[in-house]
């Protein structure tokens, strides 16, 4: 397996490409099709999947644009990348409020996802075990996706703080829970890749994270 990374949207999203057997999947094109793109045909990868870890617009600006050139013909049938989004942020790859484009003034191309998933499965994609883990509390369906020793996070957690919760559908009780009682709880020393800013490690936000200040609620179950 192979990882990538690029900046993309407004606000210096971080979007990965993971890579394996000339095969790829994307989490979170916030924007800059472009330069996602040009990475997926230097490497001459067939693109299989864009994944989001939710449907914010910094995270979803790019995927309409990358599902039209990943579509190709294979054996006389058209091949389309699949794209994937926990089912509670659906709403948000069609409704420019509530992705916050309309705020941001961002242009985000209205799309339809392909797959729906609750939190809990694990899919093979591009010949790797993906598994999908629903952490809301930045949003609604937030989810953060292990693949391997690695953690593509999205905006639930970041190096020593957290997403925000004051937009739409956002709950910091919520987001608690998902970091301390979901996150924390996994056994193991993940690298966590965020949504923004650098990456960091599942011991050091277990001890160091400022969520940790305040008293945790009792367990949400999804």
């Amino acid at each position: 397996m192979n990882l990538f990374h690029l900046y993309t949207s407004s606000i210096q999203t971080n979007t990965y490409i993971v890579e394996n057997n000339r095969r790829c999947f994307v989490v979170d094109p916030g924007g800059n099709a472009d330069a996602v793109w040009e990475l997926i045909e230097d490497r001459k990868d067939k693109l299989d999947a864009i994944i989001l870890t939710h449907g914010h617009f910094d995270h979803i600006g790019g995927v309409a644009e990358l599902k039209r050139r990943g579509t190709r013909v294979k054996n006389g049938e058209i091949v389309e990348p699949q794209i994937i989004i926990h089912r509670l942020d659906a709403d948000k790859t069609r409704d420019s409020k509530k992705n916050l484009s309309i705020v941001s003034g961002e242009i985000v191309e209205k799309f339809v996802p392909d797959l729906l998933v609750n939190g809990g499965e694990t899919l093979k994609i591009i010949g790797l075990d993906v598994k999908f883990i629903h952490t809301p509390g930045h949003s609604k369906g937030s989810m953060c996706v292990i693949v391997g020793n690695k953690i593509f996070v999205g905006d639930t957690i970041f190096f020593m703080s957290y997403g925000r919760t004051d937009f739409y559908d956002g709950s910091y009780k919520e987001l608690k829970n998902s970091i301390v009682n979901k996150l924390f709880a996994l056994e193991g020393n993940y690298t966590l890749l965020t949504g923004h800013g650098d990456p960091t490690t599942m011991d050091f936000e277990r001890k160091n994270n400022l969520i940790l200040e305040e008293k945790v609620d009792a367990p949400i179950e999804d």
